[in-house]
């Protein structure tokens, strides 16, 4: 019987209920980190990055711990943090022998996996899903792991049969998820892979200021995608071409009924556009190009930072999403946006500080309006069911709560690449806009599928007092007093979330990890 969520505003009331205690207490820049993929594609575990010697995970469907491992990050302290990026994962190319249901592969792992580890991805409800990608069938389809062989280059067994047979040119991209890990002093970056319960090398960190002072990120995934809409289907879900392209030109003329067919102008500048079917010109499947501009008209036409390999033809389907790079705020008194190209199919770079630094693949992002300082959240506003008929608020909004005391919040278009221009703005005006200020112990969780996904839920300056910023609409409203008195304020993302799905029902739960506490706990947000 399909779970009804009969919550009665003013007669009921959120309360935050006790689950078991974390395993370690919290201290400084001690953080959560969770995938807010909509459906049963989302990994269910929340990774808790305790020390730099101490990863935990946490599974809400249980209640319960486990440790993960140590990943080695040295000097941990005010600074360091974590973030989930669905999109990373092993990746690589398919070899000889593969049939519709049975793929061997042949770029190895970063680790080597047990037989049928695969199978599931953590909580023994599923195994992980992989994407493939026909270069030679034209088409990019997806299923879940059902069965694997071990060792670094596993043969890996689908649930039900793909629509061809995958040739050895073909890819293979895992959507497993990572979790990147950052820490100071030395400034060390290094992920945890999901699939594989391992951890990388040191990660580049050129051009990233030493983590100090605070650290919140969010991340541009590609997987990140409206309420309603599932990984994969994009802004609009997927659409079909209306003129034909080539490597040379570097565009793409959208669908020309619906979907993005009625865009402004440059809405989606600096989003990225994939091809997701092709079969006049096969090749073309997977390709990935950021989009630099794009016209109002209808058709849409495109412009793209590149050239395509293999042109797509006239009638190849795309979608349009995010390009996954990690936006990072963190530094010892410096303004400075960065970002990194963390997606799995992209290579281990340079970061960018928002100006020319060399072949620096992230996007640009200008200086902030204010240096680094406790307290600070930073969100992309992706998951909104429906944008205001003369799109004032678009998908391509970056909140920022500078911290520091002060009732400040920023937004970044990324259309613009701009505080100030677009749907940005320095200092915006929002309501309720008062005496309440952000400082040390603000940490914030966002909903990208209840409510319209407009909710960002923010613990207040690590006090007993939790309100929620309604991104879509500009709003600080309270939310929920939470009556267990907390430990000093420390520094850190201690905000998690998980859904509760039966059917078409969802449940939204914040989590919450108490300031120098092991207390770990939840309540229901109201639909």
């Amino acid at each position: 019987m399909p779970t009804t969520y009969n919550f009665k505003n003013v007669h009921d009331l959120p309360e935050w209920v006790g689950c078991s205690n974390s395993l370690n207490a919290n201290a400084a820049a001690g953080c959560l980190a969770w995938d807010s993929r909509e459906g049963i594609d989302r990994h269910p575990l929340i990774y808790q990055l305790v020390s730099a010697a101490v990863l935990n995970a946490y599974n809400p469907q249980t209640d319960e711990w486990i440790f993960v491992g140590n990943p080695g990050l040295g000097t941990f302290a005010a600074g360091a943090g974590a973030i989930f990026v669905a999109s990373a994962g092993p990746n690589g190319t398919i070899a000889a022998g593969a049939s519709t249901t049975s793929i061997p592969v042949t770029t190895a792992f970063p680790a080597a996996v047990g037989v049928n580890q695969l199978a599931n991805r953590g909580d023994g409800v599923q195994g992980f899903k992989v994407r493939i990608v026909g270069l030679t069938a034209g088409k990019t389809e997806e299923r879940y792991i059902v069965g694997n062989t071990g060792g670094t280059t596993p043969t890996l067994t689908l649930d039900s049969a793909l629509s061809f047979a995958p040739t050895n040119s073909d890819k293979y991209y895992l959507l497993s998820g990572r979790v990147f890990l950052m820490a100071t002093a030395a400034t060390i970056l290094k992920y945890y892979d999901i699939a594989t319960n391992s951890f990388s090398a040191a990660l580049t960190v050129t051009n990233l200021t030493t983590p100090a002072i605070d650290n919140t990120m969010t991340v541009l995934d590609e997987l990140w995608t409206p309420a309603g809409k599932l990984p994969g289907q994009g802004f609009f879900g997927e659409m079909t071409a209306t003129a034909a392209t080539n490597v040379t030109n570097a565009t793409l003329t959208g669908t020309s009924a619906a979907a993005d067919a009625s865009l402004q102008a440059n809405e989606y500048a600096n989003f990225q556009i994939r091809i997701t079917q092709d079969g006049t010109n096969p090749g073309s499947v997977g390709q990935r190009l950021k989009i630099t501009s794009h016209t109002g008209a209808n058709p849409t036409v495109y412009t793209l930072n590149g050239v395509w390999g293999t042109a797509p033809s006239a009638t190849a389907k795309y979608v349009v999403e995010g390009v996954g790079d990690i936006i990072c705020m963190t530094g010892s008194a410096v303004a400075l946006a960065h970002t990194y190209a963390a997606a799995g199919w992209r290579a281990d770079g340079a970061w960018s500080t928002g100006v020319t630094n060399g072949a620096v693949a992230a996007l640009q992002i200008p200086a902030r309006q204010a240096n680094t300082a406790a307290g600070q959240v930073l969100q992309w506003a992706y998951g909104f069911s429906s944008l205001d008929a003369a799109k004032a608020t678009r998908y391509s909004g970056v909140y920022f709560f500078r911290g520091g005391g002060v009732n400040t919040i920023d937004c970044l278009d990324l259309a613009t690449l701009s505080w100030t221009t677009g749907i940005g703005g320095a200092d915006i005006a929002y309501g309720n806009k008062g005496s309440t200020t952000f400082t040390t112990g603000t940490c914030g969780v966002y909903d990208p599928n209840t409510n319209g996904g407009k909710y960002l839920y923010l613990n207040q300056s690590g006090t007993q007092r939790f309100l929620r910023f309604d991104m879509k609409n500009r709003m600080l409203e309270p939310w929920n007093f939470y009556r267990q008195p907390q430990g000093v304020a420390t520094l850190g993302a201690r905000m998690a979330g998980a859904w509760a799905v039966d059917g078409s029902a969802y449940g939204f739960y914040p989590y919450f990890w108490g300031a120098t506490q092991s207390n770990f706990t939840r309540a229901l947000a109201p639909n």
